[in-house]
């Protein structure tokens, strides 16, 4: 047929590239990532054994390597302020160019898992019989900030009041979400993404210089994720506001922000670059990819904000750029992949792609209709011709199911294997009982709901978004469905599309509000990290990280009862059964709104000609390429 002719090209091209491509796993790009709304989500814990992972590890820092010189970072996107959770904020590059200069009690590894970062050890959880909870934590010995100060428990505390000042505040001490009553403005001063998890602290005490205790209302699984960055009581501003101010510069009115990492904030020439120099009291990593637990090798950081891909690549091949982390795009395959100058070393992290369905759609609310989707492609077509190429074989072939847990953790479970691969067959039979026919071109209608015309949208511009879409387009085609894409140019489509105001009303009211026409389904992918209780939101009724509509008052119950449960094991079990409602009809016809693609590893490499050591990069928000720096050496 005509469609099947349509496919065959265009995976043809795609394939063409691939074998270009192909020698990308002869120096690296045997690992994994992911991302959100290009923003922020997710995180994971632990169950069965740990899978099978294909990494490619930089080599460890060389004797006869030199200290000194600068790593120069190339990146196309610069933040508006280095203020992490400014409401103008909230992107990946911010936290990755902050995690050289703050760190927080735990770190995130490139196994997305935490570690203590400024911790002695894991802190030591107490439940009571109340179901109140306790936490014991001890800080490492000796710790100090750039400027010879001791970091101390004075300083969490510290961070904790200014990140709650002017909350509302319970009888029992704890915070009320979101600091108002419902409906109101925040009382909350300091700019923040959120308060889940800090408003169940209802007590934080100092015991010593090293050791204090954080009392809360009940167990939250993602305790680890509380004061991700430490902030220095006697710098970084008085009260919340000053706090704010000065974040967005990095520096307060006597200059530069003292650091906590391996790297001290040194100038910002907007437009052109940012730089860091070497921290000389730093108290060394304890990150467990670490190869060097002192002060870095480099002098310093110079991240070069460079728009163009090709301008990307061409410094990096000229020599003007050692690194590059950033979206994955064809052009590095082409041309950066195969180059023996060039490394590889992507890792597996938490950002997955997904096709997200709005089910207030005139045919995506049959469960029927969209289960004849996921029948109708496959994802292993996607993974070998644009994935494979650029990552080798870091993920998996048949390419992802599940929304809460990665390939790469133990608890992963494929909840979509019985789509792998293209069932034509199931997908039309799907759509016959649902009322459809063909209507004489191939593509099926309904004599109440029309033609099975659906649109994609995503953000314009990235090619191999746009490539993943023609090909599952192509494949639709022989399952009875028309797939028009209807792309957004850059950012604005997440605003203006999917997470608009009237797409967003209408999925929190079912449809009675709003407009629930917008989209019918979206292509992107969710940033996560170590916890995956912080993606839930992308499925609770009415919230606002909730764009497809679904409402299921059971999922809405088990969420909150995940975070709380305090066995490991019984936990990641309990975030499986959530994925259930998401990836599959196992809990009822309101599931099935998302389909996820494939984990979506950033893409991440050094130049191997000029290094001699080089880190491991978690790609994961709080975490980044400059994670490790301490590992970066010249030769």
């Amino acid at each position: 047929m005509i469609r099947d002719n349509k496919l065959a090209r265009l995976l043809a091209l795609v394939f063409a590239f691939a074998l270009i491509a192909a020698a990308c796993s002869s120096d690296g790009g045997d690992d994994t990532s992911a991302e959100a709304p290009e923003e922020t989500t997710a995180d994971g814990e632990e169950e069965e054994a740990p899978a099978e992972t294909t990494t490619t590890e930089p080599p460890a820092p060389d004797e006869e390597g030199s200290s000194g010189g600068t790593l120069i970072w190339a990146h196309e996107q610069e933040p508006p302020d280095m203020h992490l959770d400014d409401p103008n904020n909230g992107l990946s590059i911010t936290s990755w160019l902050r995690s050289p200069l703050i760190e927080g009690l735990y770190g995130i590894s490139g196994a997305t898992e935490y570690y203590p970062e400024l911790l002695a050890e894991e802190a030591v959880v107490n439940q009571n019989e109340d179901g109140t909870v306790s936490i014991d934590y001890v800080l490492r010995d000796g710790l100090m900030w750039s400027d010879g100060t001791p970091l101390t428990a004075n300083d969490v505390l510290y961070t904790h009041n200014i990140i709650t000042e002017g909350c509302a505040v319970e009888d029992d001490g704890s915070i009320v979400d979101g600091g108002a009553a419902e409906g109101e403005d925040s009382t909350c001063v300091y700019f923040t993404g959120g308060y889940v998890g800090i408003e169940l602290v209802t007590a934080f005490t100092v015991n010593s210089d090293t050791e204090f205790t954080v009392e809360m209302a009940s167990f939250f699984a993602g305790f680890k994720a509380l004061y991700s960055d430490v902030y220095a009581a006697h710098a970084y501003g008085d009260d919340a506001d000053a706090v704010n101010t000065n974040l967005a510069e990095w520096a307060n009115a006597d200059g530069v922000l003292p650091s906590s990492g391996p790297m001290i904030f040194d100038s910002w020439d907007r437009g052109v670059a940012l730089n860091m120099v070497r921290n000389d009291n730093y108290h060394g990593s304890n990150s467990p990819d670490a190869r060097n637990d002192g002060v870095a090798f480099v002098d310093g950081v110079q991240v070069n904000f460079v728009a163009d891909t090709d301008t990307q690549i061409n410094s990096l091949k000229a020599g003007e750029a050692h690194i590059v982390m950033t979206q994955p795009q064809l052009a590095f395959g082409e041309r950066l992949s195969s180059d023996e100058n060039f490394t590889v070393n992507s890792s597996a992290g938490p950002v997955y792609e997904h096709w997200g369905l709005n089910v207030l759609n005139v045919h995506l609310q049959d469960p029927l209709v969209r289960e004849a989707l996921a029948y109708g492609m496959d994802k292993n077509e996607v993974m070998t011709g644009l994935y494979t190429p650029l990552f080798g074989d870091s993920l998996p072939a048949e390419g992802l199911g599940n929304t809460m847990w990665m390939s790469n953790q133990g608890p992963y479970v494929d909840h979509q294997a019985m789509y792998d691969g293209r069932n034509s067959e199931a997908a039309l039979a799907n759509l016959e009982a649902a009322g459809y026919s063909d209507s004489g071109d191939g593509i099926y209608e309904h004599p109440e709901r029309g033609r099975l015309t659906l649109r994609v949208g995503t953000t314009g511009g990235n090619a191999l978004r746009e490539l993943q879409q023609q090909i599952i387009q192509a494949q639709l085609a022989d399952s009875g469905f028309e797939i028009e894409i209807d792309n957004v140019d850059g950012g604005a489509y997440f605003g203006e599309v999917p997470f608009s105001e009237e797409a967003l009303a209408a999925a929190g009211s079912g449809g009675a509000e709003g407009d629930p026409t917008i989209w019918d389904i979206t292509q992107f992918a969710w940033v996560g990290g170590p916890w995956p209780g912080g993606g839930s939101a992308a499925g609770l009724t009415g919230n606002g990280n909730n764009p497809y509509g679904h409402s299921n008052p059971d999922y809405d119950a088990l969420a909150p009862e995940c975070d709380a449960t305090v066995d490991d094991a019984e936990r990641a079990a309990c975030y499986n059964e959530l994925d259930l409602f998401r990836t599959t009809l196992e809990k009822g016809d309101t599931g099935l709104f998302m389909i996820p693609l494939t984990q979506k590893p950033s893409y991440y490499g050094y130049l191997s000609s000029v290094l001699s050591g080089a880190g491991v990069a978690p790609d994961a928000q709080g975490a980044g390429p400059l994670t490790n720096v301490v590992d970066f050496q010249f030769k």
